[in-house]
């Protein structure tokens, strides 16, 4: 929470004291409407302990482990909200792609505050551009940037570059073909250019999606709320750990991309060559 300002005029923050998230799970599981459907598998969980996470790129790895044949894959992330049939019309978007079933639906949602209010229908950014990072803590790493707006006037959905994390759909062998890589611990920035590298190699086209049919409540800062980047630094005590563990991490995706300091040799010469254990696999 925000609680004054620094000499600079910024918000100054503390860790909230609000208790954790509901367990969404355990309340549709307990609603007689739905109980059903978990009790036949169809809502299958892992919980772990915020001592025991890894940063989300490992989080998406074993959460691609729960995946039980289904036909469609979907990756998001959380605090989101749906608007009505937004699973049937995903599954008639991305079968509308010109190269499916080889086509990722992918966007950024669009935002909002307050649960129970969105029906969709916003146009979908459009993925196309990117820069370095100019940022220390990000090692250069490539960001991806949007341009422009993909309509539901458009005649069928139009291909993009990149594959944003928090949100793609697509046919289910996209798990067989772009197996998640479970060697990015604690990496955050990085994690898409390495996931739309990885989808383009493997024949995969990206597609940005006439419409919205999600929404992400984003959570700045300035609420007070901990980042998995924090919890890092407060389990082991030492602040900013997460950065240096990071820095040696995304060598194995600047690596993946083609930056001239992390080649193989000049990794193994300066004693990182774990971060390219399984690489053939997983590039």
């Amino acid at each position: 929470q925000v609680i004054g300002k620094d000499a600079q005029g910024k918000d100054q923050v503390k860790m909230s004291d609000a208790p954790p998230d509901v367990n969404g799970i355990q309340v549709f599981c307990e609603n007689p409407s739905y109980k059903q459907y978990c009790d036949e598998g169809h809502v299958r969980a892992l919980y772990v302990h915020d001592t025991d996470a890894l940063g989300p790129a490992t989080a998406r790895y074993y959460a691609s482990k729960l995946w039980g044949g289904e036909t469609y894959f979907m990756q998001m992330d959380s605090h989101l909200e749906f608007a009505p049939h937004w699973d049937t019309k995903y599954k008639q978007e991305v079968r509308a792609a010109k190269s499916y079933p080889k086509a990722v639906l992918s966007t950024y949602p669009p935002g909002f505050s307050e649960f129970g209010s969105y029906q969709g229908g916003n146009a979908c950014p459009r993925l196309c551009t990117c820069q370095f990072s100019k940022n220390e803590i990000e090692n250069g790493i490539i960001r991806i940037n949007v341009h422009g707006q993909a309509h539901s006037s458009d005649e069928k959905p139009t291909q993009i570059a990149f594959i944003a994390a928090g949100f793609f759909f697509a046919h289910a062998s996209f798990l067989r073909d772009v197996p998640f890589d479970p060697y990015v611990p604690w990496c955050f920035m990085g994690e898409e250019i390495a996931l739309s590298i990885r989808a383009w190699t493997s024949g995969w086209s990206i597609y940005a999606p006439r419409e919205s049919l999600i929404a992400h409540q984003y959570r700045p800062g300035r609420l007070g709320l901990p980042k998995f980047w924090e919890s890092v630094g407060r389990d082991s005590g030492r602040p900013g750990l997460n950065t240096k563990l990071q820095k040696h991490v995304i060598r194995r995706i600047r690596h993946m991309v083609g930056y001239s300091d992390s080649s193989s040799e000049l990794i193994q010469q300066e004693g990182d060559g774990i971060v390219l254990t399984d690489y053939e696999h997983y590039s």
